[in-house]
């Protein structure tokens, strides 16, 4: 028998991903057997994005009857892969109880995984559970702020909007109505509308000194950073 070498490797990894790539393009085209046909033949290969993809495709009922517990058969396998985004909707599926028996533990380390590859919408939930002590950990505050700041700094409003609401009542966090003001302002720019009237009525109880103390901070930050805010951006805060 002939020794498989590292090309024979390459070879077949560039094929799983060929098949892949017809898959998704059979999608778009709305050939769903043949999308399911290509995306099948590249999961039993191993190919992860194709095991995600086919879980989604039931999961969705895209083209196939609704199944969640093929869907989160064939997430488990890509999540077991490491595949963040796998591990975010099975997560999703533990905590739903969709297709598998539901499990708050096993959503809480699913939510962990994806978020510390760098998942915001992950982040974000790993906070809220941090902030609610939900899905097997307790309440922690430090915690909470720490990933919510991750999820904020990557422009995931949902954080921005929280930690701005937080700071500005004093919730779990000291008061702080300058970061607070920040926070709130890019929730908005990043399409928050809770954000807005969070603003307002922060606004309402800041000095204007202080108002434009935070605005200043926001410059300051976007040039410590090397670049410059978008012209939406540099007027946000202005009371509405």
């Amino acid at each position: 028998m002939r020794r498989k070498t590292g090309a024979d490797t390459v070879g077949r990894i560039s094929a799983q991903d060929d098949t892949y790539e017809q898959g998704l393009a059979a999608i778009d085209a709305e050939e769903y057997s043949k999308a399911l046909e290509l995306l099948q033949r590249a999961s039993e290969e191993g190919h992860a994005q194709a095991q995600y993809r086919l879980g989604i495709m039931y999961a969705n009922a895209e083209g196939v009857p609704l199944d969640f517990v093929a869907a989160a058969a064939w997430l488990r396998r890509a999540a077991d892969k490491g595949l963040a985004q796998a591990q975010s909707i099975l997560a999703w599926l533990y905590a739903s109880g969709y297709g598998v028996e539901q499990d708050d533990q096993e959503a809480g380390r699913l939510y962990r995984e994806a978020a510390q590859q760098g998942l915001p919408k992950d982040q974000y939930t790993l906070a809220a559970m941090y902030r609610w002590g939900r899905f097997g950990v307790d309440r922690n505050p430090a915690e909470m702020v720490r990933w919510y700041e991750r999820a904020a700094s990557q422009g995931f409003a949902p954080a921005q909007f929280a930690l701005g609401q937080m700071l500005a009542k004093g919730t779990d966090v000291p008061r702080d109505n300058i970061t607070a003001f920040q926070w709130l302002s890019l929730a908005i720019v990043n399409g928050s509308e809770s954000a807005q009237k969070a603003l307002m009525e922060l606004t309402q109880q800041m000095a204007p000194a202080e108002i434009e103390a935070a605005k200043e901070q926001m410059m300051a930050t976007a040039r410590d950073h090397g670049h410059t805010l978008p012209e939406g951006e540099r007027h946000v805060g202005h009371v509405y």
